[in-house]
C-alpha cells in the first residue's frame, strides 16, 4: 500500500492532467452520444424506410418525403420563408459565455408526399415529451458592435420582450439562428401509423382513408431535415 501512494506521490504532477483530460473526454462523449442529433440519427439509422401503404395500423414507422402544407403555410420570422415548422433560437453575449434568451419553436400538421402517396404528421397538438426534432440551422445573423440588428429582428425581439440594445442603446453581442422545414423540402419522419377515413377528398389524393403519423412518450415522433439521415434514400425520391 505504501509503494502505491510512493508511486502515485511521485507521478501526481502526470496523473492529475490525464485524470482532466480522461474526464473532460467521457463528459464529452456523453453529451455528443445523448444530444438530440445523435439519438435522432441512431433511431432513424436502426429503421428501414418504407412505402406509405404498406405501413400497418400501430407500426411505428419510417417515412421519407417531400413536406406539404394542410391548409395555410407558417412563416419564419427571420427569412420569411414558407415552411410548417420553425425552430429560432436567440443568444446574448455575457461576460465570459453566450446565454440563450428565446427558443422559439412553431409547428402544425403536415403531408408527407413521397412516390405520389401521401400522409399526415400529426405534430401541432403532441407535447414535447412525445416528439423530438432536429433542424439544420441554415439561417444565421449577428449583431453588435457596429452592426444594428435589422428591423425584422428587432420587431421579433420585441414580441417577446426582449432589445437588441442594452444601457445607454448600446448594442449588445447577439446572435441568431433559424432551422425550418420548407415547403417540398425533403425529410425524414418516424412516427405511431394510424390509418384514418377521410371525410372530405384531398385534391390530388384518390383513396378513401389516409395514414397519420403521431408520437406518444414511449415511441417519440422524430422529425429530421438532416442530411445523414436521408443520405440512403436520396436518389430515390
Amino acid at each position: 500500500m505504501e509503494d502505491i501512494l510512493s508511486l502515485l506521490q511521485e507521478n501526481s504532477k502526470i496523473l492529475i492532467p490525464i485524470a482532466m483530460f480522461l474526464a473532460v473526454a467521457v463528459i464529452g462523449f456523453i453529451s455528443y452520444y445523448y444530444s438530440n442529433k445523435s439519438v435522432l440519427l441512431r433511431a432513424f439509422k436502426t429503421s428501414r424506410k418504407k412505402s406509405i401503404n404498406s405501413i400497418q395500423q400501430n407500426e411505428y414507422a419510417k417515412v421519407i418525403g417531400k413536406a406539404k402544407y394542410v391548409n395555410q403555410p407558417l412563416i419564419a420570422p427571420l427569412s420569411g420563408r414558407q415552411c410548417v415548422y420553425y425552430h429560432i433560437i436567440i443568444e446574448v453575449k455575457g461576460d465570459k459565455h453566450w446565454r440563450k434568451i428565446i427558443d422559439d419553436v412553431k409547428t402544425q400538421d403536415f403531408f408527407i408526399e413521397t412516390n405520389s402517396e401521401m400522409t399526415i404528421v400529426k405534430s401541432s397538438n403532441l407535447n414535447k415529451s412525445s416528439m423530438r426534432f432536429h433542424l439544420v440551422k441554415d439561417h444565421k445573423e449577428k449583431s453588435g458592435f457596429r452592426n444594428d440588428a435589422p428591423e425584422k429582428l428587432e420587431q421579433y425581439l420585441i414580441s417577446h420582450n426582449k432589445k437588441s440594445t442594452g444601457i445607454l442603446g448600446i448594442n449588445k453581442s447577439m446572435r441568431y439562428s433559424e432551422g425550418v422545414i420548407e415547403l417540398d423540402e425533403t425529410i425524414a419522419v418516424k412516427g405511431v401509423a394510424n390509418w384514418k377515413a377521410l371525410n372530405e377528398p384531398i385534391e390530388g389524393y384518390s383513396y378513401s382513408k389516409i395514414l397519420t403519423l403521431t408520437g406518444n412518450k414511449k415511441e417519440k415522433l422524430l422529425i429530421t431535415d438532416e442530411p445523414k439521415a436521408l443520405l440512403r434514400v436520396n436518389d430515390r425520391l
